[in-house]
Protein backbone atom coordinates (compact mmCIF):
# COMPACT_ATOMS: atom_id res chain seq x y z
CA UNK A 1 0.00 0.00 0.00
CA UNK A 2 1.35 3.50 -1.20
CA UNK A 3 0.23 6.68 0.21
CA UNK A 4 0.63 9.77 -1.08
CA UNK A 5 -0.28 13.42 0.08
CA UNK A 6 -0.99 16.50 -2.31
CA UNK A 7 -2.39 19.32 -0.33
CA UNK A 8 -5.52 18.82 1.35
CA UNK A 9 -6.00 14.83 -0.57
CA UNK A 10 -4.51 11.86 0.51
CA UNK A 11 -4.62 9.19 -2.02
CA UNK A 12 -3.44 5.51 -1.57
CA UNK A 13 -2.88 3.18 -4.10
CA UNK A 14 -3.79 -0.53 -2.90
CA UNK A 15 -6.92 -2.83 -1.97
CA UNK A 16 -9.93 -0.41 -1.11
CA UNK A 17 -10.81 -2.66 1.41
CA UNK A 18 -7.62 -3.11 3.07
CA UNK A 19 -7.09 0.62 3.08
CA UNK A 20 -10.30 1.09 4.95
CA UNK A 21 -9.41 -1.12 7.64
CA UNK A 22 -6.52 1.12 8.28
CA UNK A 23 -8.60 4.15 8.89
CA UNK A 24 -10.31 5.90 12.30
CA UNK A 25 -14.20 5.21 12.25
CA UNK A 26 -16.48 8.75 11.24
CA UNK A 27 -13.96 10.18 9.36
CA UNK A 28 -16.03 11.08 5.86
CA UNK A 29 -18.77 13.32 5.25
CA UNK A 30 -19.97 11.63 2.24
CA UNK A 31 -18.45 8.62 0.10
CA UNK A 32 -18.80 9.51 -4.08
CA UNK A 33 -17.80 6.25 -6.08
CA UNK A 34 -18.34 4.31 -8.73
CA UNK A 35 -17.28 0.60 -8.05
CA UNK A 36 -17.56 -2.12 -10.80
CA UNK A 37 -20.85 -2.62 -11.05
CA UNK A 38 -21.18 -5.55 -14.34
CA UNK A 39 -21.50 -8.76 -13.56
CA UNK A 40 -18.76 -10.78 -12.75
CA UNK A 41 -20.07 -14.55 -13.44
CA UNK A 42 -20.45 -15.78 -17.48
CA UNK A 43 -20.09 -19.79 -17.11
CA UNK A 44 -22.37 -19.71 -20.12
CA UNK A 45 -19.64 -21.06 -22.45
CA UNK A 46 -19.94 -24.50 -23.48
CA UNK A 47 -18.90 -26.55 -25.91
CA UNK A 48 -20.38 -26.93 -29.56
CA UNK A 49 -23.32 -28.75 -29.73
CA UNK A 50 -24.24 -28.79 -25.75
CA UNK A 51 -26.92 -27.15 -24.14
CA UNK A 52 -26.20 -23.65 -23.03
CA UNK A 53 -26.29 -23.88 -18.92
CA UNK A 54 -29.47 -21.83 -17.16
CA UNK A 55 -29.12 -18.83 -16.02
CA UNK A 56 -29.85 -18.12 -12.26
CA UNK A 57 -30.08 -15.72 -9.63
CA UNK A 58 -26.90 -17.26 -7.64
CA UNK A 59 -24.82 -15.69 -10.99
CA UNK A 60 -25.09 -12.76 -9.01
CA UNK A 61 -23.62 -14.01 -5.30
CA UNK A 62 -20.39 -12.72 -6.37
CA UNK A 63 -21.27 -8.47 -7.04
CA UNK A 64 -23.29 -8.87 -4.10
CA UNK A 65 -21.10 -9.77 -2.00
CA UNK A 66 -18.36 -7.57 -3.22
CA UNK A 67 -21.31 -4.67 -2.58
CA UNK A 68 -22.17 -5.54 0.79
CA UNK A 69 -18.36 -6.16 2.92
CA UNK A 70 -17.58 -2.35 0.03
CA UNK A 71 -20.64 -1.11 2.09
CA UNK A 72 -20.00 -2.38 5.69
CA UNK A 73 -16.68 -0.64 5.68
CA UNK A 74 -17.70 2.40 4.10
CA UNK A 75 -20.23 3.05 6.59
CA UNK A 76 -18.09 2.50 9.15
CA UNK A 77 -15.85 5.45 8.50
CA UNK A 78 -18.58 7.41 7.36
CA UNK A 79 -20.24 9.78 9.98
CA UNK A 80 -24.10 9.38 11.05
CA UNK A 81 -24.67 12.53 9.65
CA UNK A 82 -23.06 11.57 5.78
CA UNK A 83 -24.02 10.61 2.88
CA UNK A 84 -23.30 8.00 0.29
CA UNK A 85 -23.70 8.29 -3.51
CA UNK A 86 -23.21 4.68 -5.40
CA UNK A 87 -22.86 4.96 -8.94
CA UNK A 88 -24.40 2.14 -10.16
CA UNK A 89 -26.79 0.86 -13.27
CA UNK A 90 -30.40 -0.70 -13.77
CA UNK A 91 -28.71 -4.36 -13.81
CA UNK A 92 -27.40 -3.45 -10.18
CA UNK A 93 -28.87 -0.68 -8.59
CA UNK A 94 -30.70 -3.91 -6.54
CA UNK A 95 -27.60 -4.74 -5.36
CA UNK A 96 -26.51 -1.20 -4.34
CA UNK A 97 -29.29 -0.50 -2.23
CA UNK A 98 -29.22 -4.16 -0.23
CA UNK A 99 -25.69 -3.03 0.52
CA UNK A 100 -26.45 0.90 1.59
CA UNK A 101 -29.80 -0.15 3.53
CA UNK A 102 -28.91 -1.41 6.42
CA UNK A 103 -26.57 1.71 6.84
CA UNK A 104 -29.06 4.30 5.91
CA UNK A 105 -32.00 6.57 6.95
CA UNK A 106 -33.54 6.47 3.64
CA UNK A 107 -32.01 5.01 -0.31
CA UNK A 108 -33.42 6.35 -3.31
CA UNK A 109 -32.00 6.49 -7.24
CA UNK A 110 -30.71 9.71 -8.85
CA UNK A 111 -30.37 9.30 -12.24
CA UNK A 112 -27.30 10.90 -14.47
CA UNK A 113 -28.98 11.88 -17.71
CA UNK A 114 -25.60 11.96 -19.95
CA UNK A 115 -27.79 13.70 -22.83
CA UNK A 116 -26.23 11.38 -25.63
CA UNK A 117 -26.40 7.85 -26.42
CA UNK A 118 -23.43 5.73 -28.15
CA UNK A 119 -24.13 3.92 -31.07
CA UNK A 120 -25.09 0.61 -31.03
CA UNK A 121 -28.04 -1.64 -31.43
CA UNK A 122 -31.78 -1.54 -30.26
CA UNK A 123 -32.15 0.70 -26.88
CA UNK A 124 -29.20 2.31 -25.73
CA UNK A 125 -27.86 3.88 -22.61
CA UNK A 126 -27.90 6.85 -22.31
CA UNK A 127 -27.99 7.07 -17.96
CA UNK A 128 -26.51 5.46 -14.90
CA UNK A 129 -27.98 5.44 -11.85
CA UNK A 130 -26.63 6.76 -8.61
CA UNK A 131 -28.02 5.14 -5.50
CA UNK A 132 -28.28 7.87 -2.71
CA UNK A 133 -28.58 6.85 1.27
CA UNK A 134 -28.64 9.36 3.60
CA UNK A 135 -27.44 7.56 7.15
CA UNK A 136 -29.38 7.93 10.22
CA UNK A 137 -28.74 11.77 11.31
CA UNK A 138 -28.07 13.25 8.23
CA UNK A 139 -29.57 16.71 7.49
CA UNK A 140 -32.20 17.40 5.49
CA UNK A 141 -31.74 20.32 3.66
CA UNK A 142 -34.46 22.00 1.62
CA UNK A 143 -34.41 22.11 -2.01
CA UNK A 144 -36.26 22.30 -5.32
CA UNK A 145 -33.40 20.14 -7.44
CA UNK A 146 -34.49 17.49 -9.22
CA UNK A 147 -33.79 13.77 -9.15
CA UNK A 148 -32.49 13.97 -13.05
CA UNK A 149 -29.23 15.36 -13.07
CA UNK A 150 -28.29 16.37 -16.84
CA UNK A 151 -24.49 16.64 -17.71
CA UNK A 152 -23.06 15.54 -20.97
CA UNK A 153 -20.57 12.53 -20.29
CA UNK A 154 -16.89 12.61 -20.80
CA UNK A 155 -15.77 11.86 -24.90
CA UNK A 156 -14.56 9.05 -25.17
CA UNK A 157 -11.05 9.73 -26.78
CA UNK A 158 -10.67 12.54 -23.83
CA UNK A 159 -11.13 9.89 -21.28
CA UNK A 160 -8.12 8.65 -18.96
CA UNK A 161 -10.16 6.11 -17.50
CA UNK A 162 -12.76 3.85 -19.20
CA UNK A 163 -15.27 4.86 -17.05
CA UNK A 164 -14.19 8.42 -16.24
CA UNK A 165 -17.16 10.41 -14.62
CA UNK A 166 -17.93 14.48 -15.71
CA UNK A 167 -16.30 16.65 -13.16
CA UNK A 168 -18.84 19.22 -13.18
CA UNK A 169 -21.43 16.11 -12.49
CA UNK A 170 -19.34 15.44 -9.15
CA UNK A 171 -19.28 18.88 -8.30
CA UNK A 172 -23.04 19.12 -8.26
CA UNK A 173 -22.89 16.05 -5.80
CA UNK A 174 -19.92 17.90 -3.78
CA UNK A 175 -21.82 20.46 -3.81
CA UNK A 176 -24.46 19.44 -2.16
CA UNK A 177 -23.20 17.36 0.46
CA UNK A 178 -23.53 19.07 3.80
CA UNK A 179 -20.82 20.94 5.84
CA UNK A 180 -17.03 21.51 4.88
CA UNK A 181 -15.29 18.00 5.40
CA UNK A 182 -13.78 15.02 4.08
CA UNK A 183 -14.89 13.46 0.65
CA UNK A 184 -13.83 9.92 0.12
CA UNK A 185 -13.80 7.76 -3.04
CA UNK A 186 -12.53 4.57 -2.20
CA UNK A 187 -13.00 3.51 -6.39
CA UNK A 188 -10.90 6.19 -7.69
CA UNK A 189 -9.37 5.40 -10.85
CA UNK A 190 -8.17 8.53 -12.38
CA UNK A 191 -9.60 11.14 -9.88
CA UNK A 192 -12.52 13.35 -11.07
CA UNK A 193 -14.16 13.04 -7.98
CA UNK A 194 -11.20 14.43 -6.08
CA UNK A 195 -10.64 17.21 -9.29
CA UNK A 196 -14.38 18.18 -7.78
CA UNK A 197 -13.94 18.01 -4.32
CA UNK A 198 -10.71 20.64 -4.60
CA UNK A 199 -12.21 22.63 -6.81
CA UNK A 200 -15.24 22.90 -4.17
CA UNK A 201 -12.21 23.42 -1.25
CA UNK A 202 -12.85 20.01 0.53
CA UNK A 203 -10.93 17.71 1.54
CA UNK A 204 -10.46 14.36 0.36
CA UNK A 205 -9.30 11.04 0.31
CA UNK A 206 -8.83 8.39 -3.04
CA UNK A 207 -8.12 5.00 -3.27
CA UNK A 208 -7.49 3.35 -6.42
CA UNK A 209 -6.13 -0.13 -7.36
CA UNK A 210 -4.49 0.23 -10.25
CA UNK A 211 -0.42 1.43 -10.46
CA UNK A 212 -1.57 3.42 -14.18
CA UNK A 213 -5.13 5.15 -12.82
CA UNK A 214 -3.50 6.02 -9.21
CA UNK A 215 -0.16 7.80 -10.73
CA UNK A 216 -3.01 10.00 -13.76
CA UNK A 217 -4.99 10.57 -9.98
CA UNK A 218 -2.16 12.49 -8.63
CA UNK A 219 -1.40 14.21 -11.57
CA UNK A 220 -4.62 15.52 -11.68
CA UNK A 221 -4.61 16.48 -8.07
CA UNK A 222 -1.62 17.92 -8.28
CA UNK A 223 -2.77 19.88 -11.06
CA UNK A 224 -6.51 20.93 -9.02
CA UNK A 225 -4.27 21.89 -6.21
CA UNK A 226 -1.92 24.42 -8.03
Amino acid sequence: MEKVTIGNAELYCGDCIEVLQTLEAGLFDAVITDPPFFHPVNHYVHARGAEPSKKTLSDLSALKHFFRVTADEVARTLKDTGWFYWFCDGQSYGHSFEALYPHCKKVRPLIWDKMVSFNGYTWRHQHELIAWGERQNAERIPTGDGDILKFRAVKVKERRHPAEKPVDLLSALVRKTPGEGVILDCFMGSASTGVAAMNGGRKFVGIELEPAYFDIACERISQAQA
